[in-house]
């Protein structure tokens, strides 16, 4: 088996920078019993030979140049010197303007039954986004790691040539639900790959949102106190140590569903790094808030059994998620 191309969690690379530093411990009777299952189920097949989490199909993870389409989660600066003449969008105020003729978007992704529906954002945090009204899903993931595109002959060089991660050997869903789902468990580099591969299908530019944006989404939802959250959410109140399907509660202000609970999401901090904000299914509804944010730790992967461990998958975290956006 290649491993050359692999890297381990918490490694710098040129397109993507994580923190080690390991947050509050958060334990549930649930997650208690699925991590050991997941442990049990990847033991049982190391000790078989079979290689699994681990490694990639195509490419190399960590060499390599930083392509453009690698730069998917930096922030934009297009604006004021030196910005480009042809873009439409310059200045705050130009910004919101072009935000009021925006429309929402379907985002179809080619070799899949997948389509993406976005609303458009204004944002005082910078430039106007699209976002997903829902976290992404198993059922977008799936045609990832499957290839599921190559096998509907959507697939092209481009897309082809992303390194996708390995496929799992047990149940990466935790047995929480799987069409209609949040993907859970995806690690940063996973992501990263993923989105990547997305922009390349689509032609836009997919990312993951800055934490100045996830930090406007939670704060212009109008969900402002916990029985808003409650009603629009699901958190350990309500949730039954369980995900639920995406787009099973109403939206919020902005169009959108579970922005406040589900899966904690990922965003890119100024520094590189990842956090995870908005709370998720574990987390007491009266400790989620705007000053919930949680760094990425390595810890998440403490019960990966392999050596070295997985780069793709967090074999310790079962309520980590993540949300689309798109750049205009």
């Amino acid at each position: 088996m290649d491993l050359e191309g692999s890297v381990e969690l918490g490694q710098e690379r040129p397109s993507i920078a994580v923190s080690t530093r390991v947050p509050f411990l958060r334990a549930r009777p649930g997650l208690v019993r699925s991590t050991a299952m997941f442990r049990l189920a990847m033991l049982s097949m190391s000790a078989t030979g079979v290689a699994m989490l681990t490694g990639c199909q195509t490419g190399s993870v960590g060499d390599g140049e930083v392509t453009e389409v690698h730069r998917h989660h930096e922030p934009r600066h297009d604006q004021g010197e030196g910005a480009d003449s042809s873009n439409p969008v310059s200045g705050m105020a130009s910004e919101k303007a072009e935000v009021v003729s925006m429309e929402p978007i379907e985002v179809v992704v080619p070799g899949t039954s997948v389509t993406i529906t976005m609303q458009p954002i204004a944002s005082d945090a910078g430039d106007p986004f699209y976002v997903a009204t829902t976290e992404a899903t198993w059922d977008l993931y799936d045609a990832f790691i499957f290839n599921l595109d190559t096998d509907a002959g959507e697939s092209t060089e481009a897309s082809d040539a992303v390194t996708r991660p390995s496929k799992p050997y047990v149940l990466a869903d935790r047995g929480y639900g799987h069409a209609g789902y949040a993907l859970l468990s995806a690690s940063p580099a996973a992501v990263e790959r993923f989105v990547e591969w997305l922009s390349v299908k689509t032609g836009r530019r997919i990312r993951v949102p800055t934490e100045a944006e996830m930090r406007h989404l939670l704060e212009s939802s109008g969900i402002d106190d916990a029985d808003a959250r409650i009603a629009s959410g699901w958190f350990e109140e309500n949730a039954e140590y369980s995900t639920h399907a995406v787009g099973s509660k109403p939206v919020d202000a902005n169009g959108l569903h579970d922005i406040w609970g589900n899966l904690s999401e990922y965003a890119i901090a100024d520094d590189g790094t990842w956090v995870v904000m908005g709370g998720s299914f574990i987390d007491p509804v009266t400790d989620v808030g705007l000053d919930y944010r949680i760094p990425f730790t390595t810890d998440w992967n403490a019960d990966d059994p392999q050596i070295p461990k997985s780069p793709w998958w967090l074999a310790s975290n079962d309520w980590v998620g993540v949300r689309l956006v798109c750049d205009p």
